[in-house]
């Protein structure tokens, strides 16, 4: 049961990991980069 427990939450966070890496690219979050890329966002 765990076993599977287990496997479930590991392809959960492959997943997770796959979509940040398309989203954010593949290097280190800093929240400096994240701000410049909504800078021109306010309103």
């Amino acid at each position: 049961m765990f076993k599977k427990i287990k496997k479930s939450w590991n392809a959960f966070l492959e997943r997770l990991t796959k979509e940040n890496q398309e989203q954010y690219g593949s290097k280190r979050a800093d929240c400096c980069d994240l701000n410049k890329s909504h800078k021109g966002d306010k309103k």
